[in-house]
């Protein structure tokens, strides 16, 4: 099975990243962008079995993020 684990800050997590290019972004003189989230995703393919959900979502707890400022999602492809 394919799944895709989207992975961004916990809403409150400065990004100085996304933040800068925000800020490079209004300099271009593009005003309207009110936000910009920066993040990251992994592909995996994982063996089809009765624990295969239980499995994902332990790799992207405990490897992917850092659960304290970073929350995952988990999107089947």
């Amino acid at each position: 099975m394919k799944f895709r684990v989207y992975v961004n800050f916990k809403d409150g997590i400065l990004d100085p990243e996304a933040e800068a290019i925000k800020q490079t972004i209004m300099n271009m003189g593009l005003k309207s962008v009110k936000n910009l989230v920066k993040g990251k995703f992994f592909d995996i393919e994982i063996e089809n079995n009765k624990d295969h959900l239980k499995e994902i979502e332990s790799i992207s707890r405990d490897l992917l993020t850092n659960p304290v400022i970073e929350n995952f999602k988990i999107v089947k492809k």
